[in-house]
């Protein structure tokens, strides 16, 4: 599997200054600043409000319960979330269907759980409340998992909408394959209605938004790069983007306005034309070119779908070299040329697309100084919202103190170790912060991962 490089030492860097020297000499000038005041801007979206520009990321923790409702855990991690500060809180994955899991304990939503969810959603807006005298603004992230998705013994049951010679070997987050399925226009019409279905019930719940995912390995991000695919969803942009909208229109047709729309989507796939999407269409060509990403987010903002989190497969991957197919040969993976070409590319996008609201991913890699680089990228224009993702993890209070302290604590942050990843690819069981959560984690790791008796 996958090495990733760590070629900077945080703990010796006592400055910005020092950070941004160090950054541009390697050829990555991220935008900063030391003034970190505008994090705290609250940012408007139509008739509500984020209270400030620092979101959390939609993270799993891979610990639901066995019918798909959330368990003591999760409640715990969005208690946490909620005394954390954050403006946004963008809930984890949820699936719409029971066979659209990435792993057997990843929550669903239906008629049987969503009120637990409901419940969920309620304690943490009163933890926000009775903190700050607000909630956040709360995303629910609705997916259906594809050809990562896997059974009841994490056996991979891979359902693709078209073959794919970079990754029809490579499934599941272990490695693994799988018999791969691709599913028919009926099967695509069946999920495109249970986002609908999901949407419904993430309204009546609460929520004040629905993330349509179109990002990483998942089945709508799939039909964006499915121009080899025949019929209705594949070939033409019109085709590979029909499926987006049909749940668009769908949701808006049973609830209107009662609930915001955003997306969470791949920037590029760092995976070659004619089976990724974003890049250059020359096959074979390992080259970003954002003109259809940009195309879908000026439609999307038509559609008043104005909020809008850039990824990518994943963020550490850059669209050149072998991209993700670092992951699957073992090649050394520089996370900082990624999460570079990454933020160069939320930047470009929010150039050509000014009326959106676009979310920034990737800066839990700058450690204590990601919200200098929060702050520059808001002054810079690179994007409008600091979004954190397994920051939150290790460090849930991370932007209390960046609005409080104007810093975060070097001793508090995510030191980008993976063992929350090595928890998921090689344990098979729950995760969050082995190194600042060790009461919960720890011995999970000892166990699953190292294979020690606790």
């Amino acid at each position: 599997m996958r090495k990733v490089l760590k070629p900077f030492n945080f703990a010796k860097m006592q400055t910005l200054d020092q950070f941004s020297d160090i950054m541009n000499n390697a050829g990555y000038p991220y935008p900063v600043s030391e003034d970190i005041s505008i994090l705290e801007q609250p940012v408007r979206l139509g008739d509500k409000v984020i209270p400030n520009r620092l979101a959390i990321q939609p993270l799993e923790g891979f610990d639901g319960m066995v019918d798909g409702s959330p368990s003591e855990l999760i409640f715990r991690r969005y208690d946490r979330f909620a005394r954390g500060g954050a403006g946004l809180i963008w809930y984890e994955s949820i699936t719409v269907a029971d066979d659209g899991r990435c792993n057997p304990l990843q929550m669903i939503i239906k008629g049987s759980t969503i009120k637990e969810i409901k419940r969920l959603l309620d304690q943490s807006n009163k933890t926000a409340v009775d903190c700050f005298g607000r909630k956040p603004y709360n995303v629910l992230q609705l997916t259906h998992s594809g050809r990562r998705s896997v059974n009841a013994n994490w056996d991979p049951e891979p359902l693709a909408v078209v073959k794919n010679p970079y990754i029809d070997h490579h499934n599941s987050i272990d490695g693994r394959a799988g018999t791969l399925t691709i599913a028919t226009d009926e099967k695509i019409e069946e999920i495109i209605d249970g986002f609908i279905k999901g949407a419904v019930l993430a309204a009546e719940a609460g929520f004040d938004s629905v993330d349509v995912k179109i990002c990483h390995e998942y089945i709508l991000r799939e039909l964006l790069a499915a121009f080899n695919r025949p019929g209705k969803y594949g070939g033409s942009f019109e085709n590979r983007t029909r499926a987006v909208f049909e749940i668009i229109d769908g949701i808006r047709k049973k609830v209107g306005n009662a609930i915001d729309i955003c997306v969470r989507l791949n920037a590029y796939d760092c995976i070659p034309y004619p089976h990724g999407w974003g890049m250059v269409k020359e096959e074979g060509v390992m080259k970003p070119d954002l003109t259809e990403p940009v195309e879908l987010c000026k439609l999307l903002v038509k559609k008043d779908v104005k909020l809008i989190n850039i990824s990518t497969m994943m963020p550490r991957y850059q669209p050149y070299g072998r991209g993700y197919l670092a992951e699957i040969e073992g090649s050394e993976i520089n996370p900082y040329a990624g999460t570079y070409a990454l933020l160069k590319a939320t930047r470009e996008i929010k150039a050509a697309v000014p009326e959106g609201v676009f979310v920034a991913t990737g800066l839990t890699w700058f450690e204590q100084f990601g919200g200098n680089v929060s702050a520059g990228g808001i002054k810079q224009n690179w994007f409008d919202i600091a979004g954190f993702g397994r920051q939150a993890f290790a460090y849930p209070d991370f932007a209390k103190d960046l609005i409080n302290n104007q810093k975060m604590e070097r001793s508090k942050c995510c030191i980008t170790c993976d063992k929350c990843y090595d928890l998921i690819q090689k344990g098979h069981t729950k995760s969050g912060c082995v190194i600042r959560d060790q009461e919960v984690y720890l011995p999970l790791y000892r166990e699953k991962v190292e294979g020690k008796p606790v």
